[in-house]
């Protein structure tokens, strides 16, 4: 990234998961390998119970993944934290340029923002050091079973014959832990071998849970299903994940349109996935679409109505989404 980076970002509330209203703004200035952040959150003047926890967030498969930063401090009437951290580790975590915003968390109350002001979705929330507590007991509890000795030690025949007994019991359970260790993992990579999981389809699935689908059909025949994807629900995809976020051509068409399409074309062979940009066909932006990927153009009929926009020549340019690790 570069070397200077200054930004402000609104804060919002978050009830049920759902965004409010704006409460306050997190101002961010890198320079020189330090981070500068300021939070503020206004409208507090009652008595609080318990302090207010901020994080900085980055998108880590299917969680956002918070980075404690500090307690917020009641000032005024309002909430805030001030911090200097380093821009290429923030408090210890990851960097700036790998964060995509802010959470705050109280006892009753929950607040975010999202550096290109999206939603956040703060039920799939979840901080670093919660992870590490929910993993550690374990790592102790082996670490003191390891360093475990015998109370007693006697010097006698009995006792060494029956410490050898014993050794020999642990050797032969820990081969039986390890000959069903090895079979299970074989039947588990079998599976896995026989049934590859298909990333693409659990992003559909998440989105067919959340928003409606609706059956469309080209000027061909073919059937496909499709959800609209605006800026409520583009927010809830995991940018990683689609790997298109960068590509002119689809920006280019959801800034005009404020949607696109990601579609399903199911056969008795396979499953298709596409992602569909709105636009009105001519030759000209049929070069231009093709440069981008977009090759083929679908003008779509959703039942009882015609084409999505009402024009003839109104569509969407097609692209195959390919599976991704």
């Amino acid at each position: 990234m570069s070397d200077y980076k200054r930004f402000i970002s609104y804060i919002y509330g978050y009830d049920q998961g759902e965004k409010r209203e704006n409460t306050g703004f997190v101002k961010v200035n890198a320079r020189g390998g330090e981070c500068r952040i300021w939070v503020h959150v206004k409208g507090f003047y009652g008595q609080r119970q318990k302090p207010y926890r901020v994080y900085v967030f980055r998108q880590k498969r299917e969680k956002l993944e918070g980075q404690y930063l500090g307690e917020l401090e009641s000032r005024n009437g309002a909430l805030e934290w001030n911090g200097v951290t380093q821009t290429d580790s923030l408090m210890g975590g990851f960097g700036l340029e790998e964060s995509r915003g802010i959470y705050i968390e109280g006892e009753t109350r929950v607040f975010a923002a999202e550096w290109d002001d999206y939603p956040v979705d703060v039920d799939r929330f979840q901080s670093l050091e919660r992870s590490a507590r929910q993993e550690g007991p374990r790592e102790i509890r082996e670490v003191r079973r390891e360093q475990r000795q015998p109370e007693n030690i006697q010097d006698t025949e009995s006792s060494g014959k029956s410490s050898r007994e014993e050794e020999k019991s642990d050797e032969t359970k820990k081969e039986n832990v390890l000959t069903a260790d090895s079979e299970s993992s074989q039947i588990v990579q079998m599976a896995a071998d026989s049934e590859p999981e298909d990333p693409r389809k659990r992003q559909w699935e998440y989105l067919v849970s959340r928003f409606p689908a609706v059956r469309y059909q080209d000027a061909s025949g073919v059937l496909l299903t499709g959800i609209r994807l605006g800026n409520r629900e583009l927010s809830r995809i995991p940018r990683d994940k689609w790997g298109l976020g960068n590509n002119s051509f689809l920006l280019h068409g959801f800034y005009q349109h404020h949607h696109l399409l990601l579609l399903r074309k199911t056969t008795e062979e396979q499953v298709n996935y596409y992602i569909g940009v709105p636009g009105i066909y001519n030759e000209k932006e049929q070069m231009l679409a093709s440069m981008f990927g977009f090759e083929e153009f679908r003008v779509l009929k959703a039942p009882d109505k015609g084409p999505s926009a009402g024009c003839e020549n109104f569509g969407y340019w097609c692209r195959l989404l390919k599976q991704q690790t």
